[in-house]
């Protein structure tokens, strides 16, 4: 348990300093601004709570989708990674924000500017191991995560980066929560 411990920490750590640091790496090759990611107005926060309710909305839905029949034995091992994790709520903070803020920073700040928000989606969906060559429901749920993935892109080109990270944040939130208190219950 201690070990697994460890090891969250330590992924959280990662997520939190590694990818913003490549998006730096990145945005300095090309000669942008790192900091010009994180500007907004005062005014451009009050529309942040909307897309926290957002991401909860979405974890919600993923929640019912993937206890679906049609969904059930595909998801079952994503399903069960989650649940077996045992984290604490400060943990499923912890990680929530870690995946959140750096995952949004690399790929919305970063690598979304000059691959479009469709291939950055796809991309980002694709490397968190959602499709599958074998399995054809995992493709239909990995679809429908892109599509939030390119709402996150839409949020972060029309709005500003944080209200892709607040949408992150509580879809993450809500799914590791949710796990945690069913693996509390096996």
């Amino acid at each position: 348990m201690r070990k697994l411990i460890t090891s969250l920490w330590f992924l959280g750590l990662i997520t939190l300093i590694l990818f913003p640091l490549l998006a730096w790496l990145i945005l300095w090759l090309t000669g942008a601004d790192f900091f010009a990611i994180f500007r907004c107005e005062w005014t451009d926060l009050f529309s942040v709570p909307t897309f926290l309710s957002i991401g909860i909305l979405f974890g919600l839905l993923v929640i019912y989708i993937s206890e679906l029949p049609y969904f059930d034995k595909s998801l079952s091992s994503y399903r069960s990674l989650l649940s077996n994790l045992k984290i604490t709520r400060f943990h499923a903070f912890f990680l929530s924000f870690c995946a959140g803020f750096g995952e949004e920073v690399f790929f919305r700040g970063a690598i979304q500017p000059y691959a479009g928000i469709w291939l950055t989606a796809i991309f980002f969906v694709a490397i968190h191991g959602y499709f599958s060559r074998k399995k054809m429901p995992v493709n239909v749920f990995a679809l429908g995560l892109t599509l939030f993935i390119v709402i996150l892109g839409y949020a972060a080109k029309h709005f500003t980066i944080w209200h892709a990270i607040a949408g992150h944040f509580s879809y993450d939130l809500v799914l590791l929560m949710y796990y945690r208190r069913t693996a509390a219950y096996r």
